[in-house]
């Protein structure tokens, strides 16, 4: 305890004869400037990481759609197809692209076998109301869909 006291004195009665000492003008300009220059170069990387990601979000997506799309046509799933566009999927009738991932997101169930079908995880309100995917459906002779292909839209960012 003792040495701690006079450490205290000593260090107060030291300083009171010296001069104190900051940084200089141009110091603090120069540490400034440096900062500056990491800020602005790890900004345009974590700008870089940030697209990539969405552009991996959307090709994730698009995949795992027509993988969904792929096994319920294989497993019976009635989905009817009009000039190009999926108009209905089992009983829920389609008008947009919109509904038809909702329906996908929501997951759709086959009356026969009662697998139901559906994203897993879901893809997001907000990616579908920025249009960032669209199907591409075939139909045979009678309109029966025999696949529905989805493709992200060109330059399309996840919001």
């Amino acid at each position: 305890m003792n040495l701690i006291r006079r450490l205290i004195r000593n260090r107060s009665y030291r300083g009171r004869d010296q001069k104190i000492r900051g940084l200089s003008t141009a110091e603090l300009v120069g540490i400034i400037i440096i900062v500056g220059i990491l800020g602005a170069v790890g900004g345009t990387y974590i700008g870089s990481l940030v697209n990539s990601a969405e552009t991996n979000s959307i090709a994730q997506n698009v995949n795992s759609l027509n993988t969904v799309c792929a096994s319920m046509l294989s497993g019976g799933i009635p989905v009817t197809v009009a000039s190009g566009a999926v108009t209905q999927v089992g009983t829920t009738a389609i008008s947009s692209t919109t509904d038809l991932i909702n329906c996908i997101n929501a997951g759709v169930t086959d009356p026969a076998s009662g697998v139901t079908y559906q994203m897993n995880p879901k893809i997001s309100t907000k990616a579908i109301t920025a249009g960032t995917y669209v199907p591409t459906a075939v139909a045979d002779a009678s309109g029966n869909a025999t696949a529905i292909t989805w493709a992200p839209v060109a330059n399309a960012t996840v919001p």
